[in-house]
């Protein structure tokens, strides 16, 4: 597996959570429809619902089928922003800490198959949770700037 993006996952998560925490001195601040609450909350749940079991089942050997997960619909109104973003924190250190145990087959021979990204491995599902955090790190940019102006 390449070291080079557990390199990346760690710093990429600490400049998203820091955008959030920089943004959120603007209650009104939003990007798209939701506030920096939701998106706190969205990265927590996506890290602990979707990234963690997912690579857990494809390291597990079980060869799993993933639908496309989504939870834009979900209701995080009761949620802090400090308390998902400490949830995502414990999550991306646990799933990296499982992931650097497992062995060579775990992460990089065995698969699932994914209905939008075909077969995956471990080292593809945490290339794809980098993306995601690059997605909404580049929304969290674009608010930032607006908000300097």
């Amino acid at each position: 597996m390449n070291d080079a993006l557990f390199e990346k996952l760690a710093p990429s998560q600490q400049l998203v959570i820091a955008m959030l925490r920089i943004a959120a001195e603007d209650s009104s601040a939003r990007v798209g429809a939701w506030n920096l609450r939701d998106i706190a909350a969205h990265l927590a749940a996506t890290e602990r619902d979707c990234y963690e079991p997912r690579i857990h089942a494809i390291a597990s050997g079980e060869n799993p089928s993933f639908g496309f997960f989504t939870n834009d619909e979900d209701d995080f109104s009761g949620i802090q922003l400090e308390s998902a973003l400490e949830e995502w924190i414990a999550t991306r250190s646990r799933l990296i800490d499982y992931v650097r145990a497992l062995d060579g087959e775990q992460r990089g021979r065995l698969t699932g198959h994914h209905e939008r990204y075909g077969e995956v491995t471990v080292e593809r599902y945490l290339e794809i949770a980098l993306e995601h955090d690059q997605d909404h790190l580049r929304g969290l940019e674009r608010l930032a700037g607006g908000l300097t102006r």
